[in-house]
């Protein structure tokens, strides 16, 4: 894994089903931002963000159960979404977190919004980077189609039942010298192919029958419900280009979340903290200031 430039302490802390998470503290700043994983991707694919907020923001986070330094459950099963925010209740537990910022991308953004719904006496404020607030691949439809939930269902089965052929299709392909560069020329990627190149080292081994299963948990989850009941400052990004998590979906969390803001990034993909990490951090930085503003002690100069 290529190296992030920030303290960074590695530990393990075991889920409600036994299953040892591996998680992550970056950073030596005052204030606290719980940072979920995206699906199936290392932790360096967010490199960018979390050394620019490592000084003002301890950073924690954790790699998904079955990827990289985390354990896969034992036994069938273990993916559910609820699978999930258990490793997150868990590592929460361990290091005693309370008031952070919380959000992360992709499916980082249904995970907050799921923690949120449980326990929003304990956040500070959202911010959710391109994802999905419910049944993440449905968002690809730009209408409701009949029948697709068992479109999704039958290819998520029929992956899974390939996910030999395609841990070999990953290392060839996607492991490969020039990968990068080819999927930003087929358009996959906008921009950056140097640096998702490192990020690719990683993420070409992953277990694809894992990702899938995890896919299909994600799938089944909502939570649009929570949308209305968000009352913390709430930033949302997304990527004009991005056919997985489309603007579409970022508008309706922006319209539903009272106050939110919005922040699109033109050209960029679902990779967007990959490919435009400068726009992204600039965007989040100025939201961070301005909650940290809002809610500075009556007399602190930082109000003022």
């Amino acid at each position: 894994m290529p190296r992030i430039d920030a303290p960074m302490v590695t530990r393990t802390v075991p889920s409600r089903d036994g299953t040892e998470i591996a998680y992550h503290r970056i950073g030596t700043g005052p204030r606290t931002w719980l940072m979920p994983p995206a699906m199936g991707a290392p932790l360096v694919a967010m490199k960018h963000l979390v050394e620019r907020f490592a000084r003002d923001y301890t950073v924690v986070s954790w790699d998904m159960r079955g990827f990289y330094g985390s354990a896969a459950p034992r036994g069938p099963g273990g993916y559910d979404f609820d699978d999930h925010v258990d490793d997150m209740l868990a590592v929460i537990r361990a290091e005693g977190l309370k008031d952070f910022v919380l959000g992360g991308w992709s499916m980082g953004v249904q995970l907050s919004l799921e923690y949120y719904r449980r326990a929003p006496a304990d956040v500070r404020a959202l911010v959710l980077i391109a994802g999905p607030f419910e049944r993440a691949l449905t968002g690809v439809f730009p209408v409701p189609l009949p029948g697709a939930d068992a479109f999704v269902g039958g290819a998520v089965a029929t992956g899974r039942a390939i996910a030999p052929g395609l841990n070999f299709l990953s290392k060839r392909l996607l492991g490969a010298k020039g990968a990068a560069k080819a999927l930003q020329k087929v358009g996959v990627l906008a921009a950056n192919a140097g640096f998702f190149a490192e990020v690719l080292e990683d993420f070409h081994r992953i277990d694809w029958g894992r990702y899938l299963e995890v896919m299909k948990g994600l799938h089944a989850h909502s939570a649009a419900d929570v949308l209305e009941r968000v009352r913390v400052p709430t930033l949302i990004t997304s990527g004009t280009h991005d056919i997985m998590t489309p603007v579409r979906v970022a508008r309706r969390m922006h319209e539903a979340i009272a106050g939110s803001e919005l922040v699109l990034i033109e050209r960029a993909t679902h990779y967007l903290p990959a490919e435009f990490p400068d726009q992204l951090n600039d965007a989040i930085e100025r939201f961070l200031d301005r909650v940290e503003r809002a809610t500075a002690p009556a007399g602190d100069g930082a109000s003022a």
